[in-house]
């Protein structure tokens, strides 16, 4: 009985450490999303209009927020591999035993 509880906490953790990395992947991508909108912002404020500075700020910022657009489908993307890969490990652990 003790084995067989030993192993189930095995998968359990499996299953934690596949997830770990991807919420620090998304963790420091939306970190690095913010950091960039706000120093292009600050770029943009600093510049004049018609300069080449202030129209490449604003054609970065645009950008920027067009990739924020697609979050959502990034973070279910990374959810669906997840299940995928846990559903995959669990299944060759049946196996294996």
């Amino acid at each position: 009985m003790f084995n067989k509880m030993r192993a189930i906490g095995k998968k359990g953790q499996v299953g934690i450490n596949m997830i770990v990395p991807s919420v620090l992947t998304l963790v420091l991508a939306a970190l690095i999303l913010i950091f960039s909108l706000a120093m292009m912002d600050s770029l943009w404020d600093s510049t004049t209009p018609g300069t080449i500075a202030y129209s490449a700020a604003n054609k970065t910022i645009a950008g920027m927020g067009k990739f924020g657009d697609y979050w959502d489908l990034i973070v279910l993307a990374i959810i669906i591999t997840v299940i995928i890969s846990l559903l995959l490990v669990v299944f060759s652990m049946r196996r294996v035993q």
